[in-house]
């Protein structure tokens, strides 16, 4: 019984995870629409391994875009 509440919980999580990933990318205005698309297939069709990527790379793009840009010295 045990058993199935954890592998239960564990699948409930990652569905969590991907739902909001999902919505995530879809706020997102760093991507064009057609990206979004290859991106939420990417979540949903290679769960864990494709989850875990786009949300790297969001991570990565956002923190890109919130970075100042730093002026030259002369």
């Amino acid at each position: 019984m045990a058993f199935e509440l954890i592998i239960g919980a564990a699948l409930l999580g990652l569905l969590a995870f991907q739902g909001w990933l999902t919505a995530r990318v879809w706020k997102s205005r760093l991507y064009e629409r057609k990206q979004k698309v290859w991106q939420v297939q990417l979540i949903w069709l290679v769960p864990v391994i494709g989850a875990g990527l786009v949300f790297s790379v969001l991570q990565d793009d956002e923190r890109s875009e919130r970075r100042p840009t730093t002026q030259l010295k002369s």
